[in-house]
């Protein structure tokens, strides 16, 4: 991941010591998750959309229909921006002012370009085991029809940094004498139940990939 040092776009100005530029912290974040935020212009105009992401190496792949407008418009030679963020917990201060929320987050920037067709497949299956472990090999067979409707996207990760803020409110030092109760809700995101489909043919059960994907009970740590 080149560079590690900050540079213009992701150098962090305001709470710099929650910055983290290290690749290790960057890539902790981005594989916390399978959810972005992709920046964009059209016709001059900006975008923002969110969609399903993977990290392959020092690269982000995103995926689409052929005719997305995303897709295309990331091809044209713009840089992309793009952000994830995890939310961990309400930060309840003595005073509205310094109530905060702990969290990670990454924000990055490429130019995207477009993956080959022999390995375009192979992408896309690390696509679905990324979100469950195991399942890409049960799937039927992806047809020429599909992939070739597919546009599959990587993004080199050019420039990049994490901002990160965990533990207690910050108040002012007096009130830290009053009696207002000040502490932190920690949040997390998780997996609850499995819901078959309606038109599932009787006597198929939750495969084991599924079931020990729930068993985690943490979508997120």
């Amino acid at each position: 991941m080149v560079p590690i040092a900050p540079e213009s776009k992701t150098r962090i100005v305001r709470g710099d010591n929650r910055a983290a530029y290290e690749e290790e912290a960057i890539k902790k974040v981005l594989d916390s998750s399978f959810l972005c935020h992709v920046g964009f212009t059209v016709d001059g105009e900006a975008r923002i959309i969110p969609t399903a992401y993977l990290r392959i190496d020092d690269a982000i792949y995103l995926h689409g229909h052929l005719k997305n407008q995303m897709m295309n418009a990331l091809l044209n030679g713009q840089t992309a921006s793009i952000c994830v963020t995890l939310v961990d917990g309400l930060v309840l201060a003595r005073s509205g002012f310094k109530h905060s929320v702990n969290y990670r987050s990454v924000t990055l920037f490429g130019k995207a370009e477009t993956v080959a067709d022999e390995v375009k497949e192979e992408v896309l299956d690390k696509f679905i085991d990324y979100m469950i472990p195991g399942r890409a090999s049960e799937l039927r067979k992806t047809t020429p029809q599909e992939l070739n409707a597919t546009l599959v996207v990587k993004i080199p990760i050019d420039e990049a940094a994490a901002k990160i803020r965990t533990g207690p409110p910050l108040d002012k030092e007096p009130d830290y004498e009053t009696d207002i109760w000040a502490g932190v809700v920690n949040l997390e995101t998780r997996i609850t139940e499995v819901e078959d489909c309606p038109k599932l043919k009787s006597g198929i059960t939750v495969p084991e990939h599924v079931t020990n994907y729930v068993d985690k009970k943490i979508l997120f740590d």
